[in-house]
């Protein structure tokens, strides 16, 4: 046994691989996402109706999957969008690339920080269901925005999510007044 922990050796083995293998299914998650819209796009050699169709029903499913566990995943997403905020950041300040201009790391930059802000209130309280399709929306919007090197997806992805924001606390509001 651990001094500083209560399990026993094998309980924490036993979690170790637990998380391990909730690692690599976000990872392969991640990779289906990404994937199903580079079909739906046809990116590549997959311009196909065939391979836009597979992506489609990729995309909506894990669209489907993502709104049915929006409350679990919310708070790793807002980690994930503050690291790649901050990445971008350095991309902009340090690192040179020959694809992209200056420009879209900035652009990017503030859509994420923008984005960070919006999904911070999901750090204390679960979405509902309305706000968990706009934050399935964000997530499918960055796919987009990875996916074509373009700003426009994520920054539609982020105002959605503001103006849901906005109409839900009003009805909220509304609600709380009569």
């Amino acid at each position: 046994m651990n001094i500083r922990d209560e399990r026993t050796v094998g309980e924490q083995v036993k979690s170790g691989f637990r998380l391990a293998g909730w690692v690599l299914f976000t990872l392969a998650f991640i990779w289906i996402v990404l994937g199903s819209t580079n079909l739906l796009l046809g990116k590549g050699e997959f311009t196909q109706p065939i391979h836009r169709l597979l992506g489609a029903c990729g995309l909506a499913a894990a669209s489907v999957a993502m709104f049915a566990t929006a409350r679990h995943w919310v708070k790793w997403f807002v980690g994930a969008l503050g690291y790649l905020a901050i990445k971008t950041l350095f991309a902009l300040f340090f690192g040179s690339s020959v694809a992209l201009p200056r420009i879209w790391f900035l652009e990017f930059a503030l859509c994420l920080g923008l984005a960070v802000a919006l999904c911070a209130r999901y750090l204390s309280q679960e979405p509902d269901k309305i706000e968990a399709a706009a934050l399935v929306g964000v997530a499918v919007a960055l796919s987009f925005t990875l996916v074509c090197d373009s700003v426009a997806p994520a920054l539609f992805g982020v105002a959605v999510l503001a103006l849901t924001q906005l109409a839900h606390s009003r009805k909220r509001r509304t609600r709380e007044l009569t």
